[in-house]
Formats: structure tokens, sequence, C-alpha cells
């Protein structure tokens, strides 16, 4: 009888020694990623403003247009996203010449494959260069920002993005004014400048890697 009464508080032990064993889970592997903006120079446009609100990576395929919960690594992972009505700025043309800006910090994030990257800018607006104007005799434009950009623009990669444990992945993007603020008319000819169209074409300039300590 002495035995018997010992099984019970036995097995329940085991029991609990196999739940947490069940529960138990390693830390995460965890790396860094960290993007970066540049531009060209352009032709007409003397500043070209941004307000960017967020900035996130998805680890789905790199065609079509995914719903944001496809993601191989649980979802969209956001880098930054700002508060209501606190957007970050930049004025694009500033960043010429190998000068980039922090568009954000170094984020750590989920170890695995990210095949998109994605930036939701809210505003734009263009000054024209000294000697050209719209015409409607102004300079300076608001453009309208595409519908559907609360999705973000894709960034065009020039692979998948591999986060590695202990790995900071610096990525930099060239939001080129050409490309993305297209002048409608001829600014060389009488009819001048009717207004800019906002088409945006974001391309990834470079990629490094760097180790990081723990």
């Amino acid at each position: 009888m002495k035995t018997l009464r010992w099984i019970p508080g036995l097995a329940a032990a085991c029991l609990l020694l196999l739940g947490a064993c069940d529960d138990a889970t390693g830390p995460e592997e965890m790396g860094q990623i960290q993007i970066l903006l540049t531009d060209a120079p352009a032709d007409y446009i003397e500043s070209a403003e941004v307000w960017i609100s967020r900035a996130y990576l998805k680890g789905g395929s790199d065609e079509g247009e995914e719903t944001e919960e496809e993601s191989e690594n649980g979802g969209p992972i956001n880098l930054f996203e700002a508060g209501e009505g606190d957007p970050l700025y930049f004025d694009l043309l500033t960043l010429q010449d190998g000068i980039t800006a922090n568009l954000t910090s170094a984020e750590g994030v989920e170890a695995g494959v990210y095949r998109q990257l994605r930036l939701v800018v809210d505003d734009a607006v263009v000054t024209l260069k000294p000697g050209y104007e719209f015409k409607n005799g102004g300079v300076s434009e608001a453009l309208k920002v595409p519908s559907g950009m609360t999705s973000g623009i894709k960034v065009h990669l020039n692979g998948p993005i591999e986060i590695t444990e202990g790995t900071l992945t610096i990525v930099t993007v060239d939001f080129d004014v050409n490309d993305n603020f297209k002048l409608q008319g001829n600014p060389d000819t009488p009819a001048g400048i009717n207004g800019v169209l906002f088409t945006p074409t974001l391309k990834e300039k470079g990629r490094t890697e760097e180790e990081v300590s723990g």
C-alpha cells in the first residue's frame, strides 16, 4: 500500500516536468537591419520634400500584392511607424554625391528571409529650380500621393534580405527624384510646366553587412 501511495505523486511530478519541457522555448535568433535614403541630382527640381510615416519588411513573395498577413516571419515587421501627424521629413535633393540619411536606426528583427521592403509616403512637395515655374506662376507644388499608398511603396530589391543572427544589414534605398517626380509639359518651350506627377519607383542602391556584438 505504501508503494501505491507514492505512484500518484511520482506521476504528477513527471507530468509537470513534461509540461515544462513542452512550454520551454529557446531565445529567438535576432539580427539587425537599418534603412538609409539617398538620391541623385535632378534636372529641373530644386528641392523634393517627402514625409514618410512607416517602413516595414514582409517575408512573403516579392511578386504581386499580398495582404499584410502573408509573411514567412509572422506578418509585417515594422522598422518604424510614426505617430499620427509626426512623419519623418526629408529633402531628397540634399542626399546627393554619396550623402545618405537614416530612415531607420539599427532595428532588431527575427533572423530570416524578407522579400519585401515598403515605405509609406504621406506627402510630397517639389520646388523648381530658379528660372523655371509652373504655368500658374508658382514654383512649388504639393503633389497628390497615389491612392493605395497606405500599403506602402515597394522598394525594388536586388534580392531577398536575409537577416542572420549577430549581423547588421544596411540597405540603402535610392529615392531618385527624376524617376519619382515626372514633369508634365516641356520646361524648355513656351508651353512650360503644367505640373508634376508623383510616380513612385524606389530601388535598392546597395547593401552591406557587418557583425555586431551581442
